[in-house]
């Protein structure tokens, strides 16, 4: 769902943007969240103390919410440490409790927990019994995971479910994001292009996880790019960085044109060169010195992924391209 596809109040509609989305837990959101992650938990009660060491909470213990009123019996099922978690966890807090759920409970299955095949031969009535087994155990995760996608949009909160349905991020354009996963996708299928693909990946990972991770995503997209560019530009040397390749291309600017238009034009290799330089010295926290370097924000972290995604293309496509010299 894009950010034009959620509902907005009708004092809004009239507005050509897109509705804001909350970058926070609302109230109305806190309330839901906390139903919704005491219902997740008590489904698998055994995934409690795993959530509790992942998020560092506090213990219920210390909790005065839970003091059992003398004379008053507490209900059969009651368990306090499931409803500490869900009811006294801050509200800042619970995106990263709901994250661990997610994650703990992926759909998909690691090598780890894939069942043994048993020697003898399995009958028919034994995999249809450990079929339906197994989606008795999943479909109330399921269930869960479409719950908190419609509280999430309904809410217009930044935050929204990965993919892979195994945690949470933020919220991204998905016309951007497709263009990205089209650039991962025909560099992984490039030998020439080495681990740009993997790379673009983990730069856009970082970029845009539930916690985002600036400088690990500013460093992949360089990193992604150098891969993409090396064949093309310094195919020699091993020891080639975004850095050495600017200067090549400046040096030898007459010999890269880019096939944009009737005839290649080498004004817009100068443009390709000039994304490159400004992706290379925008990384602030590259190097130290005398001086106090400065960690890359968000919002530069994923402008430099956005200019990785656009040279990666150019590379991968030939769209940039390097003339023989004139003899």
């Amino acid at each position: 769902m894009t950010t034009n596809d959620l509902w907005a109040p009708l004092s809004e509609r009239a507005s050509t943007s897109a509705p804001a989305l909350r970058t926070s837990v609302s109230g109305a959101l806190e309330t839901q969240l906390r139903h919704w992650t005491y219902r997740a938990i008590s489904s698998d009660s055994t995934l409690l103390d795993r959530i509790v060491l992942r998020c560092d909470l506090r213990e219920y213990r210390r909790c005065r919410r839970h003091d059992v009123v003398e004379g008053v019996e507490p209900a059969n099922d009651f368990d306090p440490e499931l409803d500490h978690v869900a009811y006294c966890t801050p509200a800042a807090t619970l995106p990263d409790v709901v994250d661990a759920w997610l994650h703990l409970t992926a759909p998909v299955p690691t090598a780890r927990t894939l069942p043994v095949i048993p020697k003898r031969p399995t009958t028919k009535a034994e995999i249809i019994l450990a079929a339906v087994g197994g989606l008795s155990e999943l479909q109330p995760r399921f269930e869960l995971r479409r719950e908190l996608q419609q509280l999430l949009d309904d809410s217009r909160s930044a935050y929204t479910l990965r993919p892979d349905k195994a945690g949470l991020r933020q919220r991204v354009d998905p016309t951007v994001e497709a263009l990205a996963e089209a650039a991962v996708a025909s560099a992984s299928q490039d030998p020439a292009r080495g681990s740009a693909g993997a790379h673009l990946k983990r730069a856009w990972t970082a970029a845009y996880a539930l916690n985002p991770d600036p400088g690990k995503a500013y460093s992949e997209a360089i990193k992604a790019v150098e891969a993409a560019a090396h064949a093309t530009v310094e195919p020699k040397n091993s020891k080639a960085t975004l850095g050495s390749m600017i200067k090549v291309m400046e040096n030898t600017r007459d010999r890269w044109v880019v096939g944009i238009g009737s005839e290649p034009s080498s004004a817009g290799a100068e443009t390709v060169t000039r994304m490159m330089r400004l992706l290379w010295t925008g990384q602030t926290s590259r190097h130290g010195g005398s001086y106090p370097t400065r960690d890359e924000t968000v919002a530069e972290a994923r402008a430099a992924v956005y200019l990785a995604v656009a040279l990666l293309n150019f590379f991968i496509d030939g769209i940039l391209a390097k003339q023989a010299p004139e003899s």
